[in-house]
C-alpha cells in the first residue's frame, strides 16, 4: 500500500459540485473576537489555507543533496515524544472521524504535523479528525498504523497534546491534557528520515521542497483539498528522544524546558519576522511561510497567564 493520494484526488476532481456544497469557513480574522492568545507568550495562528507552500511552519530535517545525518529533531531511530499546545474552534477543522487501524488515515484529517515522505516509508504525522487527535506512523514498505483519540480538542480551549512512539516495538500513544487518549501497536524499526533518502517525482518534479521537512499546520505537499490544513492556534513544540509520559500527569504550567533528551524546542515567541527559533542547544531553526488571503500564519500574544488578547 502506498500513500493513497492519487485515487482520492481523482474522486475529488470528479465531484466538484459536492465539494463546493460545503460552505467555506469564516474569514480567519473574524475569530479574533473570542480572545485568542498564545498559551505562553506568543502563539502561531494558522488559517487552513493549504496551498502554495504557505500558511505553515517548515523545519528542515535533511539535505537531499548529501548523506550527512540530519538534525537531532529528526526522530524515529529511538523512542520519541512530540508535544505541543493547541487551540481550535468547534467547526473550524471540518474533517469527520476517520477509521483507524493498519492504514494511513491520519493523512485524511486536518493535518497538524506532517513528516511524510510522498509514497515512501519511514514517516509519521498528526491530524485533527472528528475534533479528536489522530496519530500515525509508517515503517518500511507497506507497514502503517493510525490510532485515534476520543477526547475532544476542537472546543475553543487550550489543550496539551503529546504523541509518543516506543522504538522497541513501535508502540504508539496519544496523551491529551495529561490523560492517555489512544494507544496501539505500530510498525517497528527506524522511521527517521533516511540520510540517503531521495525524494520521488510526485510534486511536478522531485519533492525536494516538501519531503525533507517537518511541516506544522498544513499537508506538506499541497496535494489537494482531500488533505486539508489545520485551522487554529499552535504553541510550544518540544521534540524529545525519550518517552516522557507513562502514567497520568499534570500538564506543564509554563513553557517547556530543554534538557538532555530535548531534540528541538520552539516557543514561537519571536515578535516579528519569518524565523522560528529552536531554543534547544541544537538550534534547528524553522521558518514561517506567510501568504494567502489572510497573510497567515501570524503571531498572536497572550496577556498575563496566557489568556490575553491578540496582536
Amino acid at each position: 500500500m502506498i500513500r493513497s493520494r492519487f485515487g482520492a484526488l481523482i474522486a475529488v476532481l470528479a465531484l466538484p459540485l459536492i465539494i463546493s456544497c460545503d460552505p467555506p469557513p469564516e474569514p480567519c480574522m473574524q475569530e479574533l473576537d473570542v480572545a485568542p492568545a498564545g498559551r505562553f507568550g506568543r502563539a502561531i495562528r494558522f488559517c487552513g489555507t493549504g496551498i502554495n507552500d504557505i500558511d505553515r511552519v517548515k523545519i528542515a530535517i535533511d539535505d537531499p543533496t548529501n548523506t550527512v545525518p540530519g538534525p537531532a529533531m529528526d526522530v524515529g531511530a529511538t523512542d520519541f515524544t512530540i508535544e505541543w499546545w493547541m487551540r481550535a474552534h468547534p467547526g473550524a477543522n471540518r474533517t469527520g472521524a476517520v477509521p483507524c487501524g493498519e492504514n494511513l488515515n491520519w493523512i485524511n484529517g486536518n493535518i497538524l504535523i506532517d513528516r511524510d515522505r510522498y509514497n515512501q516509508g519511514r514517516k509519521y504525522g498528526v491530524s485533527v479528525a472528528g475534533g479528536r487527535i489522530v496519530f500515525g506512523t509508517s515503517g518500511e514498505g507497506d507497514l502503517h498504523r493510525t490510532i485515534c483519540g476520543s477526547i475532544p480538542v476542537a472546543d475553543g480551549q487550550w489543550h496539551h497534546v503529546a504523541v509518543q512512539r516506543r522504538i522497541s516495538d513501535g508502540y504508539l500513544t496519544v496523551w491529551v491534557d495529561g490523560k492517555l487518549d489512544a494507544e496501539g501497536p505500530g510498525p517497528i524499526g527506524d522511521i527517521s528520515y533516511p540520510d540517503d533518502g531521495v525524494p520521488r517525482s510526485f510534486c511536478g518534479g522531485p519533492c525536494v521542497n516538501s519531503d525533507p521537512y517537518l511541516v506544522i499546520g498544513a499537508e506538506k505537499h499541497d496535494a489537494g483539498p482531500a488533505w486539508p490544513a489545520y485551522r487554529g492556534w499552535f504553541d510550544e513544540l518540544r521534540i524529545s528522544t525519550t518517552l516522557r509520559y507513562a502514567a497520568e500527569f499534570d500538564v506543564p504550567s509554563g513553557p517547556f524546558q530543554s534538557d538532555s533528551a530535548t531534540a528541538g524546542l520552539w516557543h514561537f515567541d519571536e515578535e516579528e519576522g519569518e524565523s522560528v527559533l529552536d531554543s534547544s542547544p541544537h538550534s534547528t531553526h524553522g521558518v514561517l511561510r506567510i501568504g494567502g488571503p489572510f497573510g497567515a500564519p501570524f503571531r498572536e500574544r497572550s496577556g498575563a497567564g496566557g489568556e490575553g488578547g491578540a496582536l
